[in-house]
């Protein structure tokens, strides 16, 4: 297999080696940090927990990921407040809007609770970053 492959091309396994999240019960701890912002704030404070870079780095992520979107949610809720003021497709507008918004964010959590489950670093362009230098 070439050097520069990420991919086994029979199996599609990542060739990758993930020297963190490589032991199940921290995938399984990784996945409970996006729970909501209490367990990851938990995570963060236990010794035990706190020395592991992965269970660290999902628990920012977490935190990071559950402020952003309450202020996503109350950007929707303000763009809500002003579609709801537009005549005849105004409140149509509205709901679309946050209901989109909504789901966005829920298939978002889906996507970070299956990565951590799965033992795998992915960051969030945003708060990635910066949650991996929290992390370190």
């Amino acid at each position: 297999m070439p050097d520069v492959s990420v991919f086994c091309p029979a199996c599609g396994q990542s060739v990758i080696e993930e020297s963190a999240g490589t032991d199940p019960r921290e995938k399984i701890v990784g996945a409970l940090a996006y729970v909501g912002l209490i367990p990851a704030i938990v995570l963060l404070v236990i010794p035990a927990l706190r020395d592991k870079r992965f269970i660290r780095f999902h628990a920012w992520h977490s935190v990071f990921f559950s402020v952003s979107s309450v202020l996503l949610g109350l950007g929707l809720r303000l763009l809500f407040i002003i579609f709801s003021m537009l005549p005849v497709v105004g409140f149509l507008l509205a709901w679309l809007s946050f209901g989109i918004g909504a789901l966005g964010i829920l298939i978002l959590w889906v996507v970070l609770v299956v990565k951590a489950a799965q033992g795998q670093h992915y960051e969030l362009p945003l708060i990635g970053p910066l949650a991996a230098q929290f992390a370190s």
